[in-house]
């Protein structure tokens, strides 16, 4: 692949566990020997957090780049001007001999209320100069319709959907499709749906019903294996661990099962897109 496939994974509700599948299933790509650039954008920078342990992160803004100063190369209130670079402000991160490079975010992002004309593009331009460097470049989104998710989408090739198989969450569907919808309005271009996740399934009659009706309302849309919920994923996310490195068993392995169906399918409908 002589560029990288560019994949936004967005929704426009919180807590469906849109981080947990950006995180792994960057990590299943790059144990499958991809390689991957991870491009973390929600202010609350919990990819960031999960990946990069805390030392590390805290060394890394002394005198490196995140997200931040893409957007704002010039500065902004109190965030010294910045020139990032790919070497600067991407992060490599090894965890049992495999390589996941991340361009990290920070919580200063939430201080970019107004942003002047064309800041939209600059995630974009920043990721065209790497994509040569890469086979996958996922991008987590933050809940809700912004200037990064917008960014994110001008930037992209295609998106993937995380949902929450309750109701709630299925409401919020359309709210996204509307989002989507404006986006391409706007861009003069459409983004290509990759298809829909399940995260945080359990196991009740009203989620097992809510499964069934998303995936007749999306008929062939919607990826076949599902992410349960388990406190094993915020146990590894605390100790900056992949999903697939964790000795947690149980459930925890139907985890780890469903994130190599994900990973399998993910690759087959980005090929069947290319």
């Amino acid at each position: 692949m002589p560029n990288a496939i560019v994949v936004s994974l967005i929704n426009m509700k919180g807590g469906v566990g849109k981080t947990t599948l950006a995180v792994g299933l960057a990590w299943e790509l790059a144990m499958k020997g991809r390689r991957v650039l991870l491009v973390d954008i929600d202010p609350q920078f919990n990819a960031t957090q999960w990946i990069v342990d805390t030392a590390t992160y805290l060394g890394w803004l002394k005198n490196r780049h995140t997200v931040l100063n893409i957007f704002m190369p010039n500065g902004i209130e109190d965030i010294a001007p910045a020139k990032p670079t790919p070497a600067s402000a991407i992060i490599p991160v090894i965890r049992g001999g495999h390589r996941l490079d991340v361009l990290p975010s920070t919580l200063d992002l939430m201080k970019l209320d107004a942003a002047p004309r064309g800041t939209e593009n600059r995630l974009r331009v920043f990721l065209d100069k790497v994509r040569s460097s890469y086979e996958y470049i996922l991008i987590d989104c933050p809940p809700t319709a912004s200037l990064f998710s917008y960014s994110a989408f001008l930037s992209s090739d295609a998106y993937l959907v995380p949902i929450k198989p309750d109701p709630l969450s299925v409401l919020g569907l359309p709210l996204l499709e509307r989002a989507m919808q404006d986006y391409e309005d706007r861009a003069g271009q459409a983004l290509y749906l990759l298809g829909l996740v399940f995260c945080q399934v359990r196991q009740t009659e009203a989620m097992t019903d809510t499964m069934k009706l998303v995936r007749r309302q999306y008929a062939g849309q919607v990826f076949e294996d599902t992410i349960g919920q388990t406190t094993g994923v915020a146990e590894a996310a605390d100790k900056n661990l992949p999903l697939q490195l964790s000795t947690k068993g149980g459930k925890f392995n139907e985890v780890k099962t469903a994130l190599n169906g994900i990973c399998r399918e993910f690759e087959n409908r980005v090929a069947a897109l290319l």
